[in-house]
């Protein structure tokens, strides 16, 4: 630290100092007398009539001398210098003592022992007097300057050590903002760059730590290759960042986007902007950019884009669904009657073979609400030997004919509980990627296995089933294999594939409290294995007839349909008035809350669940079951994406279209009471 240098002139300092003289007497008039032979000295002179007095003088101010008398009534000099000896404040002021008579020698020792300075005897010759007294106040003031300007320093160093303890803490402050943001800035994804005007495009001088591990290249190897940026930019994206460049010269400051290929041969994408140096005279001299790598930020907002697109796909796909149902509804039931009611020959093969085609829609329908997540759950307890044969018979005309399907289940496999929909979804998306992978034909093959505890790696404590779906195609490396569960991401080509397969498989295996495993090398094929949990205690399924005494005419039950299409409504009243059931109509919520109030109770509410005029079925079945708490309640919908199984607690729910065994089956559950209601969920894990 460089020392402090003051400077203050001595002499200005002392003229500016006005000395005190205290003088202390008993009588005015030698007070008076004194004070005029001190007047000529221009400094302040203060009186005094007795000790006492000069006491509270020495309180309020400081003094150069004090001129004392000895003799005095109440306190004669002595003491009083004795007392003023006693002050820390006043202990080293000099004093002089005033007397008449001749001291003795004893008298003017004690007089210096008490702190005298000097004697004047009266009558004082006043040039000796201004002389004495002249000496001490050239000592008060040049003293007094001396002590103004060590505290005149001392409040200057500390200034000066206040002022370089900020600008330490200033730059301490400092360094920690440039350290935080240089960690900042080797922490983006960014480059920087300068163009020559009168040159070329040269690419970054500077590369982020992130940027440069994702780039493969270090910054010096920009600065030892000029041309190494420029030489990797997408061919077809180069005219126009080149072109881009012009615009800046011109004045403006564009933003442009363009691929750049790294060191191991994949793209980023990067947001090049750009602003124009000038030199003093305001010509333009370069240009400053900044490279942002926007690659993942793309990315999402691909993603994005693609989830909003199949967001509106889902609502498009249940919309139709509903109306489809609908009319599945009426065609169906109609078809089932007309199949009935003519002999056997041509013409009722032709009806059930129009039967069969309307299923086959309703079937189709199904698993479009299922993709579209527009389909509630609905678990089952399957056996692989049957659903392994449904799903053969689907996978047929999607795989082709080029690729045997190859289906192996036992019939020793274990049982399990899920959604069939949902199963065979999963096995429909892994078949058609494995079809991908063979694009000249192989096998695809298609096995269940019983996993015994203990022989699955991440839950060894509980029995499985495991799903295989194996292929011998192209395979997949490990970066893919990484990856493949990611929504979106996909290793086909444009239009190719949405890159939801193998994510909505995982999602299934996952809500199933089940695992997904892929085993793949590049040129050898891959291996999906789906591990769903071993259903336990498998409950007694309700016969299809059991219960059906309890639902004969001679027990008919009032049942209140609520249905706003006309055709599926008269339908569900047909054949409710069929199966022996006294029914009443309305077509919106409001009329059904009236009927309940006007026309009595009822044994059963069936509502559709998505209905005009802004009252649900759900919100119908809510404010009915609070006017008749005793009545049952059955839900019918084909798009019921609003019906989740909390509101199982509400009725139960009727997909559309329905045959009259799952009409017969609901209202078995909704009627006949708990010992014919749907099993409770089965256990799962380990056998005992």
């Amino acid at each position: 630290m460089p020392e402090l240098s003051i400077v203050i002139d001595d002499d200005e300092d002392e003229a500016a100092i006005k000395a005190s003289i205290l003088l202390v007497d008993d009588k005015p008039q030698n007070l008076l007398v004194l004070a005029e032979m001190l007047a000529g000295l221009n400094q302040n002179v203060v009186q005094a009539r007795s000790g006492s007095e000069a006491l509270h003088c020495l309180l309020r101010e400081d003094f150069a001398l004090i001129l004392i008398d000895i003799k005095m009534p109440d306190m004669d000099g002595y003491e009083l210098a004795a007392l003023i000896r006693d002050r820390q404040r006043s202990r080293h002021v000099p004093i002089i003592f005033s007397t008449a008579a001749r001291q003795e020698d004893e008298d003017i020792s004690r007089g210096y022992a008490l702190g005298a300075v000097d004697y004047v005897f009266k009558p004082i010759d006043p040039v000796v007097l201004r002389a004495k007294v002249l000496v001490f106040v050239d000592l008060f003031k040049k003293t007094e300057a001396i002590r103004r300007k060590a505290e005149t320093q001392r409040k200057l160093q500390v200034e000066y050590l206040l002022a370089r303890a900020e600008k330490l803490e200033a730059e301490r402050a400092l360094r920690q903002i440039e350290e935080r943001q240089a960690l900042i800035i080797r922490s983006l994804p960014i480059a920087l760059y300068t163009a020559d005007l009168k040159g070329r495009f040269s690419g970054p001088r500077f590369l982020s730590e992130r940027i440069a591990a994702s780039v493969g290249f270090d910054a010096t190897t920009f600065i030892d290759d000029p041309d190494l940026w420029t030489s990797r930019i997408h061919a077809d994206d180069l005219p126009r960042v080149l072109a881009d460049l012009d615009v800046v010269i011109s004045g403006g400051t564009p933003a442009t986007e363009y691929r750049w290929r790294c060191a191991d041969g994949s793209e980023r994408v990067f947001l090049d902007q750009g602003v124009l140096l000038r030199d003093a005279d305001g010509a333009p001299k370069e240009i400053l950019g900044t490279c942002l790598d926007v690659t993942d930020r793309r990315r999402l907002e691909q993603q994005l884009l693609q989830s909003q697109k199949m967001e509106a796909l889902g609502q498009l796909t249940g919309g139709i669904a509903h109306d489809f149902n609908n009319m599945l509804s009426v065609v169906i039931w109609n078809l089932d009657r007309v199949a009935q009611s003519i002999p056997e020959g041509k013409l009722r093969d032709q009806a059930q073979l129009a039967m069969s085609g309307a299923l086959n829609c309703a079937e189709l329908t199904r698993q479009l609400l299922t993709f579209a997540r527009h389909q509630p759950d609905q678990p089952k307890i399957l056996r692989l030997p049957e659903l392994g044969a449904r799903v053969g018979k689907l996978l047929g005309p999607v795989i082709g004919k080029h690729i045997k399907i190859d289906i192996r289940m036992a019939d020793c496999i274990w049982p399990i509980y899920a959604d069939p929909a949902r199963v065979e979804s999963a096995l429909l998306n892994l078949a058609i990627n494995g079809r991908d992978a063979m694009e000249n034909g192989g096998t695809l093959i298609i096995e269940g296995a019983n996993v015994p505890r203990g022989m699955l790696d991440v839950d060894p404590t509980a029995d499985y089933v495991a799903l295989c779906i194996a292929d011998d195609g192209v395979g997949m490396s490990q970066d893919v294999i990484e990856r493949a569960f990611e929504p979106f991401y996909t290793t086909k080509g444009p239009g190719e594939g949405t890159g939801l397969g193998l994510s909505m498989v995982y999602s299934f295996a996952k809500q199933a409290r089940g695992h997904v495993k892929i085993e793949s090398q590049v040129g050898l094929g891959t291996t999906v294995r789906i591990y769903l949990p071993r259903c336990l205690d498998v409950p007694a399924e309700t016969e299809a007839g059991e219960g059906d005494a309890d639902l004969k005419p001679g027990k008919a039950r009032m049942v209140l349909v609520v249905e706003d299409d006309t055709d599926v409504r008269g339908m569900t009243v047909a054949r409710l008035n069929e199966f022996g059931y006294r029914v009443r109509e309305a077509d919106c919520g409001a009329a059904a809350l009236r009927s309940l109030k006007d026309e009595g109770p009822v044994d059963l509410l069936f509502t559709d669940v998505v209905m005009p005029g802004g009252m649900s079925g759900l919100d119908l079945a809510r404010r009915a079951v609070q006017l008749q708490p005793a009545m049952k309640v059955i839900f019918t919908s084909g798009y019921a994406s609003s019906f989740h199984r909390a509101d199982e607690e509400l009725g139960e729910l009727l997909q559309k279209p329905y045959s009259d065994e799952d009409l017969r089956a609901a209202l078995r559950r909704a009627l006949v009471g708990a010992a014919t209601k749907r099993a409770a969920r089965p256990r799962f894990g380990q056998s005992v």
